[in-house]
Parts: C-alpha cells; structure tokens; sequence
C-alpha cells in the first residue's frame, strides 16, 4: 500500500493549518461523559446549545482504490424547556439528510428519570460513546455488528421509552423499544428491551452489563425471529493510561455470534498527544469453523481543541477463511 506524494501533502497542509489555531483543550478521553454536548450557547428566550462536527477520512488500502470521504457532518441542538424537561435534535448532513436523535427528557430526581424519542439504545460502552469522541477511526467489529441499533445501520438508535438514574455507585438505564431501526415504525406486535447496568467501584473505574432481549422480522417467512444480546464491559482511567474491555454474544434466529476487544491509550502529553493499540476479534456463526476475524489497530491521536482532532490509525485485519488485507486510516475531524 503507497500514498501519493500528493496526498502526503494534503495531510501535511491540513496539520500546519490546524496547529496554527490556538483553542483551549479540554480532556481527551470520552468514556466517562461520552455525549456531553461540546458546542456554544445560543442567546434566546431558552438556554440552548448547538455543537457539531465533520469528518474527513482517508483511507489507503493494500486491496482497493485508496480514497477520500467525508464519513459525518453532523448538527446537534439540545436545551431545557423547563426546569425539568430538557431535549435534543441532531441529524447527519452526509445522509440525505437523516434525522438521528429526537428526544426529551423528563428529569424527575437523580434516581429517577424518563427518556423517549429516538435515542442511542442503552447497550454497549463503545455502541453509547458519540463517533466524535471515539480514541479510534473505527469501532469494534463486534460493536458495529451485534449492537442493538448499529446491527441494523440505525448508528445504535431506536425509537422508544427508557427510565434512568444513578444512586450509590450504581447507574442504570431501562427500556422498551421498537426494535426497527431509526425512523421507522415497529414491524411487529413486541417491543423489544433494552438495559444497562454500570458499577463504579472506584474513582476512574467501572464495570457493566448489558441486555437485550428482542424479535425482528424475517420478510421472507413473515416471522418474528429472535434477537437478543448479552455484553459486559470494564473500563479503567488512571492519570496517562486509560484500558476498555468489551464482550458481546448475540443470538439471531439459529445463529450464535460473539466477539471482543480490548483497547488502550495512552497519554504522551495531557489532551494533546496520544497513541493507542485495539484488539478486537468476531465470530459471525460459533458453529462454524475458520469464520472470524481479528483486527489489530495501531493508533495516534492529535487533539486540536475539545472537539477537533487528526487521527492516524493502521489496521490489520487476520481473517480464518482469509485474504488477510491492511487498512491506513487518516481522519480529521473539526468540531465546535
């Protein structure tokens, strides 16, 4: 796999400019606030709050024509209506565009709070961490392939009705959901149920369960087949060093899958520099022999500002049934 002279200077111009801006920098790593809105107030008779973000990548590939794309443009504007009751609408330009969340929040007491609207389904560290905030180009195989909402190319929303609150140490969110993807009406009589369970034990330190239990349409025998998933997580933040571990098993009709990863980043310079390694590993069928796939990625990440940052990342991708083949990703993103 080779890069243009060229292309090494696009990369090389867009890296001048962007070390040119001079914006305060706000922590680096996403895990323990991974949808905490990031843009501007916007003066009215409401505190409200837009942020965005685009994302320009690049990928070079030792199998197919290396390429540019933009991969997200999105807007997000949320607020509080009333003391209680706050909301948020974002959508994704490069999609038509597509409406991704629509939804409110009725915050009763810390305990105890209700969600509905179209929403990132409780389920999954990395499936509810915002693609802004990721530490690598890509997610997890497993993430993107067994996730409720990311199985389906819904970018892990559904359309429901989630209670959540925190007391002690403990974090939770439960729900029902439609189970259909985002936009879309339910195609059967259930809903589906969705929850997660977090743990923290220790400053910088947590652990989680997830559920869900759920059905989907097979259009071809009109019936409802089972979807469900299982997943446990573990993540640990300590000064420099921050370690996620991921599991996930699903089970579709007849079929049983499951996967892994684990990732760690570490911190060269405080919310400046950073340089992380990811393993993570799928099976599409338990049953069937030589059908995974292990990627291992090596990455670096340049944060500019609290929303923008250049991201080089290099994958390997070990497949049982092979061609291996090799992946470089260059990913700019400018946010506000």
């Amino acid at each position: 796999m080779k890069l243009s002279r060229s292309i090494w200077l696009i990369v090389l111009s867009c890296a001048l400019l962007l070390t040119s801006l001079q914006v305060p920098l706000l922590g680096a790593s996403p895990e323990m606030e991974n949808q905490k809105p990031q843009g501007q107030a916007i003066y009215s008779s409401l505190p409200l709050k837009l942020s965005g973000f685009a994302q320009l990548l690049f990928t070079g590939q030792n199998n197919a024509a290396d390429t540019f794309s933009v991969r997200r443009a999105r807007l997000s504007l949320d607020g509080r209506i009333l003391k209680k009751l706050t909301f948020k609408v974002q959508a994704d330009l490069t999609r038509s565009p597509v409406l991704l969340d629509a939804l409110a929040e009725v915050l009763l007491d810390e305990k105890f709070s209700l969600r509905a609207g179209q929403f990132l389904v409780p389920f999954s560290l990395e499936s509810t961490t915002s693609a802004g905030r990721l530490l690598t180009v890509n997610r997890s195989r497993v993430v993107d392939l067994l996730a409720p909402g990311r199985d389906n190319n819904s970018a892990g929303r559904d359309i429901g009705l989630v209670v959540f609150g925190q007391f002690s140490i403990f974090q939770y969110s439960l729900g029902l959901v439609n189970g259909a993807g985002i936009n879309k009406k339910d195609d059967n009589a259930r809903k589906d149920f969705a929850g997660r369970l977090i743990v923290n034990p220790a400053r910088g330190f947590h652990l989680g369960l997830s559920v869900y239990n759920g059905r989907r349409l097979d259009a071809a025998t009109s019936t409802n087949l089972v979807r469900n998933r299982f997943g446990l997580e573990a993540s640990f933040n300590f000064s420099f060093l921050h370690l996620v571990a991921e599991y996930i098993e699903g089970k579709d009709d007849l079929t049983e899958k499951n996967g892994w990863y684990v990732q760690a980043a570490l911190d060269l310079k405080p919310e400046r520099y950073q340089l992380v390694l990811k393993l993570d590993h799928f099976e599409p069928d338990r049953n069937l022999a030589d059908q995974g796939t292990t990627v291992y990625t090596a990455g670096a990440n340049w944060f500019l500002s609290p929303a923008s940052k250049f991201q080089v990342n290099y994958e390997y991708h070990s497949q049982e049934a092979g061609p291996d083949r090799s992946v470089l990703l260059l990913h700019l993103q400018v946010g506000f």
